[in-house]
């Protein structure tokens, strides 16, 4: 197998590189994911006092995702799922899968349902990216897929998946 980037920090070599190739693959253009502009690495607080004053006592500076916002967005709930959306979620992991991301934390809570009849992947803080689809990327894929798959014979409302 080959080495995967684990991306488990803000910025351009890590969260940042999953958005990046959802991106450029076209995940963020077809809806599947918030649209991604960029990201703040390192930003000096001072510049911005007092919004963001909380953060200048911290060791390190500031690192932050730039995204698109969704007016009309809730988190994946009992409530508010249906089966239609079950197959929103599904094709939109494929799609992560499509521009070569893992995603790895496959819950109801990482998925935004807009408008209440499309789903929006969020949350890419554990993903992993690759660049050849080999044996093992695919199996991975798959995993993700049935996992999602799994998940519509649903959940009591007080999990903590939800």
């Amino acid at each position: 197998m080959k080495e995967m980037n684990n991306n488990i920090n803000v910025g351009e070599e890590s969260t940042g590189g999953s958005y990046r190739n959802l991106l450029e693959r076209g995940a963020c253009a077809r809806g599947y994911v918030p649209f991604f502009y960029g990201y703040i690495d390192r930003l000096d607080s001072s510049w911005f006092s007092p919004l963001l004053d909380h953060f200048r006592k911290d060791k390190f500076l500031p690192r932050a995702i730039v995204l698109g916002y969704f007016a009309e967005a809730e988190k994946l709930d009992c409530v508010n799922y249906f089966d239609d959306l079950l197959i929103c979620a599904i094709d939109g992991i494929r799609e992560i899968h499509g521009a070569r991301v893992h995603h790895r934390d496959v819950y109801p809570k990482n998925m935004l349902v807009v408008s209440g009849t499309k789903v929006v992947w969020v949350d890419f803080d554990v993903a992993m990216t690759f660049e050849d689809i080999g044996d093992c990327e695919k199996a991975y894929c798959e995993y993700e897929v049935e996992l999602k798959d799994d998940q519509k014979e649903g959940l009591p409302p007080d999990t903590k998946y939800y």
